[in-house]
């Protein structure tokens, strides 16, 4: 069968699980991308056949916060240019099946030509109080309308009550919950604590503050800490200032060893990188950006299973030593970090993937239906 993997290109989160789905599925059948900038880049040197798209949003943001209105409405996003290129990829291709991660274009393009479509997602609510729902309400809305047309609605996280992304959700008859899809195998994985501090913030700008203070501890209090910064512009910056406890890195394609060896991450509240924490076992400081509910909610959860410390960008500079030293000392966040792992052996989302669209073929087959469900995964 041929599949078309779809991914919204904003950040590395969605395209490090599509990649992850890919790997697995492609054992079975015919996959190729549709990508953008960075996310396009780094899918091909995967060495994956990918076509390239536009944006529908570009997240923008300054001193830690998160700008929702420029981020959806500025001329940078052109989805109607995206459906037009889109559309002539996937004529050419003329796949069986599309999986779409949070790229819409593509299951517009999909409705139009009729290809079946899954959707891989861990938002299709958000929970918030504040004035920004006028704007994220009406949208995710009119998003789970689409949603419900899709075969299916894959989320990417434990089932209940361990789901980090819970407070981002509102449940769907065609939702399935399938574990963590991770880059990485970890069959035969075996915890271990390791003597340094990984940051893994990201490329975007308005993080770079949170570098700042990390490389200010470090040089004080004589800590080791390894930066992934996802951006050679961002690495240049801070390697002008590094302490000498600090190991600059732009990009990585080692990601699997950094975690593995490290002993806690300092991220911000994106689900990919707090899925593959807990799945490896590691507590985490987590600093979502401000106004960025997705990201709050997912910490408001890391908090509560109490596998992390979540913070804020307005008292960083007195609350992230004392936030290190917390996890430093209570080992209540190695030991439930560590709980979660185990549950991740459990809900591999790389064989769960293919679980799916075995079933899927089959349905179309015309083949008994085998009745895969949440309680199957």
């Amino acid at each position: 069968m041929k599949i078309l993997i779809s991914v919204c290109g904003e950040g590395f989160g969605h395209t490090t699980r599509c990649l992850a789905m890919g790997e697995e599925l492609s054992k079975e059948h015919d996959i190729k991308y549709m990508a953008y900038g960075k996310s396009l880049d780094f899918i091909k040197k995967c060495n994956y056949d990918t076509y390239e798209t536009y944006p529908e949003i570009k997240l923008h943001g300054q001193d830690g916060k998160f700008d929702i209105k420029k981020s959806i409405f500025n001329n940078k996003n052109n989805p109607t240019k995206a459906v037009k290129r889109e559309l002539e990829s996937i004529k050419k291709y003329k796949p069986d099946l599309i999986i779409s991660d949070c790229k819409y274009s593509t299951v517009v393009v999909a409705k139009l030509l009729k290809i079946p479509f899954y959707i891989i997602t861990n938002q299709n609510y958000i929970k918030t109080d504040k004035k920004r729902r006028f704007i994220v309400h009406p949208i995710i809305r009119l998003l789970n309308v689409v949603n419900k047309q899709a075969e299916g609605v894959i989320i990417p996280d434990l089932p209940m009550p361990y789901t980090v992304c819970e407070y981002n959700l509102t449940m769907l008859d065609n939702l399935s919950f399938i574990g963590p899809l991770v880059r990485y195998n970890l069959k035969g994985y075996e915890y271990r604590q390791g003597d340094y501090i990984l940051s893994i913030i990201g490329g975007f700008e308005y993080r770079y503050r949170i570098l700042e203070l990390l490389n200010n501890i470090s040089k004080k209090r004589d800590i080791k800490v390894k930066m992934v910064c996802g951006s050679y512009e961002v690495a240049e910056r801070i390697n002008k200032i590094k302490s000498p406890n600090v190991e600059v890195i732009p990009l990585t394609t080692d990601m699997e060893n950094l975690i593995k060896n490290c002993s806690f991450i300092v991220c911000h509240g994106g689900h990919s990188t707090l899925m593959e924490a807990i799945t490896f076992g590691k507590p985490v400081i987590s600093i979502p950006d401000l106004d960025h509910p997705e990201q709050e909610n997912n910490v408001k959860k890391i908090n509560e299973l109490k596998c992390g410390i979540g913070l804020n960008h307005r008292n960083l500079e007195y609350t992230l030593d004392d936030a290190i030293d917390e996890i430093i000392n209570n080992k209540i966040y190695f030991k439930n970090a560590k709980k979660l792992s185990n549950i991740c052996n459990s809900h591999n989302g790389r064989d769960n993937i293919r679980k799916i669209i075995k079933e899927y073929e089959k349905r179309m087959g015309n083949t008994p239906k085998t009745g895969l469900s949440i309680s199957d995964l």
